[in-house]
């Protein structure tokens, strides 16, 4: 299994593709892409997890943003590598976690407010980032640039319910035996955005005149003192 910190690298080269869209930026991504592949015995009979949200390229909202334009391209290039690694024959699937229109406009607005200097209140960032908010037609359009792979989802409102939450499908590609799945402990959700109206606060910290290194203070100390009340409630 590898997250994020295996491959910070290729992470890095998604992203800076999506805010350029040009050809040298994919470049970069396939060699990154083919670095973490060589990585991996092909000889080695398990399932690979590989899990990161990077990988489609930044969150709608920042640098300039406001669609996850480069994930098919991003996508198909990750496939392209893989089956030149581990042959044409490859069993590979892409996943991707939904969440409902609503829910998922609101959570990006909050982690785009606490770690940039977002000035928009939610309804106009909904407004700015409309064409993101249709997942599953971008879900679509990653099908058809990784074809024959194969692409599967999930609503977040329906994996949470499970035993292991989001953690679920992933379980189920790989299909992990029940002895050891049943024996996983489950931690609870992490960043969570605390329901104490620190949305508002955060909005107006960033349209202030404080200067982004007092910013990005203020705003650990809020949260670290959010966390604090959360876990003595």
């Amino acid at each position: 299994m590898f997250l994020r910190d295996d491959f910070t690298p290729l992470i890095h080269a998604a992203r800076a593709y999506s805010i350029t869209c040009k050809e040298d930026g994919l470049t970069e991504l396939r060699r990154q892409a083919d670095r973490l592949f060589r990585r991996i015995d092909a000889a080695d009979p398990r399932p690979v997890l590989i899990s990161s949200e990077g990988l489609s390229g930044h969150l709608p909202g920042r640098r300039g943003l406001t669609c996850y334009d480069a994930a098919p391209r991003n996508m198909a290039v990750l496939a392209e590598a893989a089956r030149q690694r581990f042959g044409e024959a490859l069993d590979l699937t892409f996943f991707f976690s939904t969440r409902d229109r609503d829910s998922w406009v609101r959570s990006t607005w909050w982690q785009n407010l606490r770690s940039t200097r977002l000035t928009e209140d939610l309804d106009l960032y909904a407004e700015k980032i409309g064409k993101a908010t249709d997942l599953p037609q971008i879900v679509a359009t990653v099908a058809k640039a990784v074809a024959p792979a194969r692409v599967v989802s999930e609503r977040l409102e329906d994996s949470r319910e499970r035993r292991e939450g989001p953690l679920a499908p992933l379980l189920d590609l790989v299909d992990l035996p029940p002895e050891p799945r049943d024996s996983l402990e489950i931690l609870p959700p992490e960043n969570v955005q605390p329901d104490i109206g620190l949305g508002d606060v955060f909005l107006a910290l960033n349209r202030s005149a404080l200067k982004d290194q007092y910013l990005r203070e203020a705003k650990k100390n809020l949260r670290r003192l959010a966390n604090r009340q959360i876990g003595n409630e």
